[in-house]
Formats: C-alpha cells, structure tokens, sequence
C-alpha cells in the first residue's frame, strides 16, 4: 500500500504539464489598437486570449477602467521587465 500511494505521489507532482506563462513583455503600441493612448480591457483581451484580466486590473493604477503608457510601463517595471516602448 505504501509503493501505491508514493507511486501516486510521485505521478501528482511530476507528471502534470507544465503551465505555459504569459509574456506580458509587450510594447504598448502594440496594445493600444485604436492608437488613442489608452489601453482598453477589451484590447488587453485581443492582445492575451488567456481571458486573465488579473493583470490589465494591476496595471490600471488609477482605476479608470484603461491602461496608460505610463501605466503600462510601471507595471511591467514592477515586473522585473526592461522598458521596450
């Protein structure tokens, strides 16, 4: 019963599929579809299918419902990613 269970063990934690990760190192141009300066939830969507907002709602610092150059780029500084404008 114990090989059982450490077997099962052992298929949990080393078998799953390894989680793909979101590049969210993108110039903000490439974002900002309607080329208006601002960063809407549903371009976020375009740009990243995955449906996680999570990060548009961290970015939008001043909680207008948009993200900002600015916005953007702190965010992604916040992340540890380099300016790419």
């Amino acid at each position: 019963m114990k090989k059982l269970f450490f077997a099962l063990v052992f298929a949990l934690l080393f078998c799953q599929p390894v989680a793909a990760k979101t590049n969210y190192n993108v110039c903000f141009r490439s974002l900002d579809a309607d080329v208006d300066g601002r960063m809407s939830k549903g371009e976020f969507l375009v740009a990243f299918s995955d449906g996680d907002t999570s990060v548009f709602d961290l970015a939008d610092a001043d909680r207008d419902g948009l993200v900002s150059h600015d916005e953007w780029e702190t965010y992604k500084a916040s992340q540890g990613f380099e300016s790419n404008e």
